[in-house]
């Protein structure tokens, strides 16, 4: 293999990707090196040049960042768990944001429809959304006061920060497809972001079962229904959440792959 052709690029690049692995992330560096050896070998043998043989090699054996991220990288050092509290904090932050600027659009577009529905059946109800107390004495529109106190009043501002939240997504994305973000140096642990995500649509998940039972139990038909739909599909992507989060993952090595002619 010559020292600035492909193989020693790719080698090098799987270094830096490996970092903050330790013995496991030296084992497969060996193993890697060991296999493309041995492909080059093979592909000279069939009578191709240096250039072209280590190029082959290097595209068989697969991208350095998807093999990198198989290896779980060591912990204990505040350098490491900065840097992986960093990502966390960006991918976080970013589907926060997101999150909430796409519930504040689709809230603004079905208002109109979702709060002349729930006026229109009102009648199922213990406490009757048009009338008093409910709303002010006085000719008042219904469906304009509901709208304006339980709906956003615009949904530019939501658009905006959801626009921010997307932006951020799609940053680290790329940035993990493309540099070390990637590694296992940066990433923080499977179980820690699944606790992050799922605890709090679990806790978000009670609450809204409880709201819900509260309206069932005081006849209120105008967020009962919504607060237990809510509630369980919460609590259900907790449960999902937290069960994938410490499911057992991939093996930590990459097999060594056979190569055929």
């Amino acid at each position: 293999m010559t020292a600035t052709g492909p193989v020693e690029r790719y080698l090098d690049e799987m270094f830096d990707l490996l970092s903050g692995t330790g013995a496991d992330g030296r084992r497969l560096l060996i193993e890697a090196e060991e296999h493309l050896a041995e492909a080059v070998a093979e592909g000279r043998a069939r009578g191709l040049d240096d250039e072209a043989a280590e190029r082959q090699a290097v595209d068989r054996f697969g991208a350095a960042n998807t093999i990198a991220r198989r290896v779980p990288g060591s912990s204990g050092t505040v350098r490491l768990s900065l840097r992986r509290l960093t990502i966390g904090v960006w991918a976080l932050t970013g589907t926060a944001l997101a999150w909430y600027g796409l519930s504040g659009a689709l809230t603004w577009l079905l208002s109109w429809p979702w709060t002349r529905l729930l006026i229109a059946t009102d009648r199922f109800g213990g406490h009757p959304m048009c009338s008093p107390p409910w709303i002010p004495p006085g000719e008042v529109d219904c469906v304009r006061l509901y709208q304006q106190n339980d709906f956003p009043t615009s949904y530019l501002p939501h658009l905006f920060i959801g626009g921010i939240g997307v932006v951020l997504v799609i940053a680290l994305l790329i940035l993990r497809r493309s540099t070390a973000l990637g590694a296992p140096l940066w990433t923080p642990k499977r179980s820690v972001v699944g606790l992050v995500f799922a605890v709090p649509f679990g806790l978000a998940g009670v609450a809204l079962v409880l709201e819900g039972i509260q309206g069932i139990t005081l006849d209120v038909q105008y967020y009962t229904l919504g607060d237990l739909v809510g509630g369980l599909l919460a609590i259900a992507v907790s449960a999902v959440a937290l069960r994938r989060a410490f499911r057992p993952g991939a093996p930590r090595l990459a097999a060594r792959r056979p190569v055929t002619a």
